[in-house]
């Protein structure tokens, strides 16, 4: 492609080298001087702009110098070039490709889902029968760690008769007060401890044991505790003697009160 420059160069070339053309044919359409008077007259100056004007339309229309020249070369075409130009569908198949792997993922997920649920459900059912264990070993473990005596009085459940009041209510009625006193204070302290759960000490007094109830037992309970306790601190250290009639409703509120398991806050 030519540049501007050169084509206005060119252009003005050409305007003289028609202007000349034009002057060479107007010198050749003229007679001879002898002969001029008798010749037809020159051109006159309107018929050689017109002729200019020509010339230079002629010069426009040449696509060389109105810069509209389109060149062509020549290049090598590669026999699969116009397939590759072409565009090329999409495979059907490629869509249901794509919806079979949404369905297998819509699946799988669902699959997983539950997995994860019977999983989560297993180890919860897992994870409670350990607890349950765990309970059972740890009280199983504190009634091994329990004590067995509490200032020297035997508190263990296997050293007492089945119907501690029943057993201890003989006992008073035959005149041995103080071995019945004796049962329902171990009774009610090995109820305490093993039943309980009350931290009761080998070391404990009376009043400690007393106050370490208070936390377990309900007020009935408790009220019946304490009578046992200070009967017991009456006969043993005082040496008062105690009516039949107190030593009934000792014994007979055994079973009551510390059997039937009432505990803290419970009713009467």
């Amino acid at each position: 492609m030519r540049s501007s420059a050169e084509l206005v160069r060119l252009a003005v070339l050409a305007a003289a080298c028609v202007a000349g053309v034009a002057r060479a044919q107007d010198a050749a359409a003229r007679p001879p001087v002898a002969a001029s008077a008798a010749s037809a007259p020159a051109p006159s100056g309107e018929q050689r702009a017109a002729r200019i004007e020509k010339a230079v339309d002629d010069l426009r229309a040449d696509p060389l110098l109105s810069g509209k020249h389109i060149e062509k070369r020549p290049r090598w075409i590669d026999d699969d070039e116009p397939e590759k130009r072409k565009k090329r569908p999409v495979d059907p198949s490629l869509f249901g490709w794509l919806a079979a792997l949404g369905r297998f993922l819509s699946d799988t997920s669902r699959f997983l889902l539950w997995c994860g649920v019977a999983v989560l459900v297993a180890l919860l059912l897992v994870s409670a029968r350990h607890l349950v264990n765990l309970r059972a070993f740890e009280r199983r473990a504190k009634a091994d760690a329990a004590v067995s005596h509490v200032r020297d009085l035997d508190v263990r459940p296997e050293s007492l008769p089945d119907d501690v009041g029943a057993t201890a209510w003989t006992l008073w009625q035959a005149g041995r007060v103080q071995d019945a006193l004796s049962l329902l204070y171990r009774g009610a302290l090995s109820r305490l401890i093993h039943e309980y759960r009350v931290p009761i000490t080998s070391s404990a007094t009376e009043g400690e044991c007393l106050e370490l109830a208070r936390a377990s037992l309900a007020a009935p309970a408790l009220r019946y505790v304490t009578q046992v306790v200070r009967a017991w601190e009456a006969s043993i250290y005082g040496g008062r003697t105690l009516s039949l009639a107190m030593g009934e409703a000792l014994c007979t509120g055994f079973g009551e009160r510390l059997d039937g398991r009432a505990t803290a806050g419970g009713a009467a």
